[in-house]
């Protein structure tokens, strides 16, 4: 079982927010309620894991919700920005790649993913999968993943409180993202370049502008007559073009 189903779980039992499950590589280390029984599970899909090569760290944190549905969306937008702030804070070729995944320079070193769920009301549960290292460095815990585990699902949970806050300060709904759209503008390095639309089979669609992303989250690339043509996040990802 994966740590994002063992949280979901948790979640459905109740689990309140910060309780997390968390691994490295293909041994599980676990830390839900201040408990410590682990046991061995295999790793996530090759194809979830970033790029670079070192060991996978992987973390699933819940998340109970004070926001009404329509807000929902934006939960991974919300942490890929607090996290991209805080690494962008020790380094600023830190940055997000559309929709969500942090990079280093044009590498992803993490990809965030948020399932949520309803049981004693909304909850969300934030799973980020990340180089050890990088991550290691950057929140200065080398070697103590457990301390690593504690301080980034602290890092989850702080973002999507300090969201929940303009929520409630705000008289009405633009767009699930529109409340932290600039600042999330800010952190995307491709936004103005030439991109490639590339489909999961891995064809490239167009040759564009990377023009911005809307409220709802769709990148906006523009073409060569000016066109701007929405692409979601499930339809296709956007990369550099070489």
């Amino acid at each position: 079982m994966g740590v994002a189903q063992e949280a979901l779980e948790l979640a459905r039992g109740g689990a309140q927010t910060g309780e997390f499950v968390f691994r490295v590589s293909d041994v599980q280390e676990c830390a839900a309620s201040g408990q410590e029984d682990c046991s061995e599970s295999a790793c996530a899909p090759a194809s979830a894991h970033p790029s670079s090569g070192e060991k996978p760290f992987e973390i699933a944190t819940v998340v109970r919700l004070g926001v009404s549905m329509p807000y929902v969306p934006a939960v991974p937008y919300v942490v890929a920005l607090g996290l991209c702030q805080f690494l962008r804070a020790l380094d600023e070729n830190f940055g997000i790649c559309w929709p969500y995944d942090i990079c280093y320079k044009d590498q992803v070193v993490a990809s965030i993913k948020a399932t949520a769920g309803y049981q004693e009301g909304m909850f969300a549960v934030v799973s980020i999968v990340a180089d050890v290292k990088a991550l290691s460095s950057a929140f200065g815990v080398a070697g103590n993943t457990e301390l690593l585990a504690k301080k980034v699902s602290e890092l989850v949970v702080q973002s999507v409180g300090v969201w929940e806050q303009q929520v409630k300060r705000a008289r009405s709904f633009a767009g699930p993202i529109a409340l932290i759209l600039s600042d999330y503008f800010d952190m995307v390095p491709l936004l103005g370049q030439q991109v490639y639309k590339v489909y999961p089979s891995g064809n490239v669609a167009l040759t564009a502008r990377f023009g911005g992303i809307d409220v709802w989250g769709h990148a906006i690339l523009v073409d060569q007559d000016g066109k701007e043509i929405l692409v979601s996040e499930d339809e296709a990802s956007v990369v550099p073009a070489v």
